[in-house]
């Protein structure tokens, strides 16, 4: 019996409250899930070296298990799912951060519902995917993520005040987040301001030549070819544009575009291409926090980065409010306390924004129009022509 007692105890006796990390660390989403593990890293670094949080009137740090990266999601939505049972009931954690992927994020959602229904549910919250709907999915699934769901009424706002009367969309139709933000959100807000949408030509992730596509979209001669695609057939779409000498009045890119890997390897590529983020580069609290990324890791930050570290805050404030255990034996009871919790959970981001979740859970931000200009993400001056 005392065996038994101790055993539910460890946790809290411990000081450490568990947690699962579950980004693609490796295959074609790597570019967004690894800055997104690696600034939830820096931090849990800083909560921990503060003594980490309140749970039961005692200083407790956060454990990531197996070990510091969590588990690599790579890129197979089966093989997420597997992770996810594994946190769940072999590594018995609290909450699980990841998901860098929409497919995923679609099916990892859905099976919460399924786990919820047998009584062992679990928080999963992601910092990366962006599919309209997604958090309506379950209610143990949030997002902090930046979707242009809830920018695109600005983003078209700010092309029709440039004369801007048509776009031409490049759509990559193998990732749900795509077709769906196109259909849901960009193509109804255009035709709603009165810019036509004089093209859309499609392809998938493995493609290798755009030949095809940049020529319908050369032909259509649109003001802006808008691309919705990952980073590294966005990059290569690009350098096919360039051969091609597609010349729009301007390149519109997707929040998949806002990777450390669109500059270093798309080069002059990008140069000109704007982009709807939800912070500003020379923020000092950008400023500071991507000098300590770079320190680490060797790149210059991205939206998942920033993403990612507002969801370790995010979950902080939840766990101190959510009145909790932490212990195995209060394991279930403190999920779903966590998860209630979490929906009024606050924090104010290194950008300087207020992070809360709304109804859907997700986190509806202001956004900011940047620009690539000499290797760079830098704010966007229209009157500058930058």
């Amino acid at each position: 019996m005392l065996g038994g007692i101790g055993a539910a105890q460890a946790w809290q006796d411990d000081g450490t409250v568990r947690i699962g990390l579950l980004e693609s660390q490796t295959g074609t989403y790597a570019p967004y899930g690894l800055p997104a593990l690696w600034a939830s890293q820096i931090a849990i670094d800083e909560i921990n070296a503060k003594g980490g949080m309140t749970i039961d009137g005692k200083q407790v740090k956060i454990e990531v298990v197996p070990t510091e990266n969590g588990y690599d999601a790579g890129g197979d939505p089966a093989q997420t799912l597997s992770l996810v049972k594994k946190l769940v009931f072999d590594d018995q954690v609290l909450f699980i951060k990841g998901l860098s992927v929409s497919n995923a994020g679609q099916a990892v959602f859905n099976y919460l519902n399924e786990l919820d229904k047998q009584g062992t549910p679990i928080v999963v919250h992601s910092s990366s995917v962006g599919a309209p709907g997604l958090g309506k999915i379950s209610k143990w699934g949030f997002r902090n993520t930046f979707s242009e769901n809830y920018v695109i009424p600005n983003i078209v706002e700010t092309l029709k005040k440039q004369g801007v009367k048509t776009v031409g969309l490049y759509i990559m139709k193998d990732n749900i987040y795509f077709p769906s933000i196109a259909d849901q959100a960009i193509i109804p807000e255009l035709k709603k301001a009165g810019i036509e949408v004089v093209a859309v030509t499609d392809g998938v992730s493995k493609d290798t030549d755009y030949s095809r596509q940049v020529n319908e979209l050369k032909a259509a001669n649109p003001d802006v070819v808008y691309l919705l695609a990952n980073t590294l057939p966005a990059i290569n779409f690009m350098k096919e544009a360039r051969r091609r000498g597609l010349k729009p009045k301007y390149f519109l890119g997707g929040i998949s575009q806002l990777t450390a890997d669109t500059l270093k390897s798309g080069g002059s590529a990008m140069e000109g291409m704007l982009v709807a983020s939800s912070y500003d580069p020379a923020g000092d609290g950008i400023k500071a926090f991507a000098t300590e990324y770079n320190n680490k890791h060797g790149q210059d930050i991205s939206l998942f980065a920033v993403n990612g570290h507002e969801a370790m805050y995010l979950f902080k404030d939840a766990v101190e409010k959510a009145d909790i255990k932490n212990t195995k034996e209060s394991l279930q009871e403190d999920r779903a306390k966590l998860r209630d919790a979490l929906e009024k959970a606050t924090t104010v981001s290194i950008s300087g924004e207020k992070i809360a979740f709304n109804a859907d859970h997700d986190t509806p931000k202001s956004g900011v129009m940047l620009v690539i200009k000499d290797g760079k993400f830098v704010k966007w001056d229209p009157a500058a022509n930058n």
